[in-house]
């Protein structure tokens, strides 16, 4: 599927896709007073299949106390990180960096990794020597030049690419000098890997573009995409006026094309703010649905926060409200805010992904040691739409696929949740199917993590798995973040 096509209707809901509200795409806009006089003449002039009392609103992560990694003995943590989670192991590569008389020296990787997501282990690696010493976790950016020892590795991102031979399933994006006759300040280089480990640098660059800040790269089905830093407006070399997000996408890990922007400050922002990270994400499990948590350089103020943008197609961003994800008093002595690349389950129902906090501006030079920690939110609760006291919506037609329609979401007290499957009539009639009713269904109440639901005892809905069809939702004090059928 073309992800940049127009929805078209009736919406096809996936057996076992969950289905998210980051935006109104499957919600009917309806009519306050409907225009076809025959409706009119028949139910009179009562809202069509309008939606009232609800919003669509945004999650607020939860950060740990305990640091993932913090009292680097390498150097100073950097901003930039990756976190995976792979067959019951949680997998951090994270960026240290020190300062010599020459400077500050070029990033190096290097790895972590947890069972439990407490306990986290920097292992002695013994891959490359620095200074004068094996005993260490970098596994690139240092050392020989095949293992990016002669440019660094500075804004990194590791991934994995199903499609690729054993040999290189995973891949390392990141940035380095372009050639001095070319004319930019870096471009693009990559490395790839069995195991996440044993790096050795690609030989030529892949994408010969300036850039800068943390790349983000990935394997999306039947290509590769890459989110890069961009300026608006934009010198020959690169750099220039605002920083924005680009994105560039190509068949072969090998040259991709320079980057179009997707992601720039809006009118509405203050003139002295830019985007400087975009911290890309696939929407775990979710159809048509990504996230950005893109940290906005205060250049006034030099301080930098965390936010969030959402998208269906991965080309065409918004962010869902002006305000911070992180509230700016949620964690101690918070200045300098990036999150890291990655969302993976933390169990009972949650995510995690890695932040950076630094007491440190943006260009302030202070004797500091910043730390990674985790910030946590429920499963697919950065959006939801809500009724603070009552609402209800209903989709467009769509056709589902399975026998039972599973929700995520959460009821405050006294709130609940009931659901309608209504039948596609003949003049707009709203009917719905016998026995799948508002009055049928089962309250929903409290906190639903995949909870099914039923009408009268029955969750069964396969009789009606392939018909054009519409489901409306009545929430009283209640949030829905996704739902899925299976």
């Amino acid at each position: 599927m073309n992800t940049t096509e127009i929805q078209r209707i009736p919406i096809k809901f996936l057996k076992g896709r969950k289905h998210v509200f980051i935006d109104w795409q499957f919600v009917e806009a309806g009519y306050g007073m409907p225009f076809w006089k025959y409706y009119q003449d028949t139910y009179g002039t009562r809202p069509w299949f309008s939606p009232y009392g609800v919003s669509l609103t945004v999650g607020q992560p939860e950060i740990l106390s305990r640091p993932i990694v913090e009292h680097d003995p390498l150097g100073i943590i950097g901003a930039y990180s990756t976190l995976r989670y792979e067959d019951g192991l949680y997998r951090l590569w994270y960026v240290t960096y020190d300062f010599d008389k020459d400077g500050q020296e070029n990033d190096k990787i290097c790895y972590a990794e947890s069972r439990d997501f407490k306990d986290w282990h920097r292992p002695d690696l013994g891959l490359i020597t620095y200074k004068g010493s094996r005993r260490n976790n970098i596994v690139y950016g240092a050392g020989p030049k095949s293992k990016g020892g002669d440019i660094g590795a500075h804004g990194a991102t590791v991934f994995f690419d199903p499609s690729a031979p054993p040999e290189s399933r995973y891949k390392m994006v990141y940035l380095g000098p372009a050639k001095k006759d070319a004319g930019l300040m870096n471009w693009l280089y990559g490395a790839d890997s069995p195991d996440g480990i044993h790096w050795k640098a690609m030989s030529i660059p892949v994408g010969k573009f300036s850039s800068d800040t943390q790349s983000v790269a990935l394997y999306d089905e039947t290509k590769y995409v890459m989110y890069v830093r961009q300026w608006t407006p934009q010198t020959a070399a690169g750099f220039g006026g605002r920083r924005v997000v680009g994105r560039t996408e190509s068949k072969t890990f090998k040259k991709f094309p320079a980057p179009t922007p997707v992601l720039t400050p809006e009118p509405s922002w203050e003139p002295s703010l830019d985007i400087y990270t975009n911290a890309y994400n696939r929407w775990p499990g979710a159809d048509s649905a990504h996230i950005m948590l893109p940290a906005l350089y205060h250049r006034n103020t030099d301080t930098v926060t965390l936010h969030l943008a959402v998208s269906r197609d991965s080309h065409h961003w918004s962010l869902p409200k002006p305000a911070p994800i992180l509230a700016e008093n949620s964690s101690y002595e918070k200045v300098t805010t990036y999150a890291g690349c990655g969302i993976v389950p933390y169990g009972e129902g949650k995510w995690a992904f890695p932040v950076f906090f630094s007491r440190r501006s943006h260009n302030e030079y202070i004797s500091e040691r910043p730390a990674i920690h985790a910030a946590v939110i429920r499963e697919d609760g950065f959006m939801a739409v809500e009724a603070t006291l009552r609402g209800e919506f209903y989709t467009y037609p769509c056709i589902f696929e399975g026998g039972r329609l599973l929700l995520n979401s959460f009821s405050y007290p006294g709130g609940e949740i009931r659901v309608e499957i209504i039948e596609l009539k003949p003049k707009f009639e709203i009917q719905p199917f016998k026995g799948f009713s508002i009055d049928d269904c089962d309250t929903l109440r409290g906190n639903s993590l995949w909870r099914p639901v039923t009408w009268k005892g029955t969750e069964d809905i396969s009789a009606l798995a392939g018909k054009i069809v519409r489901i409306r939702f009545l929430l009283i004090r209640s949030r829905i973040f996704a739902f899925r059928f299976e």
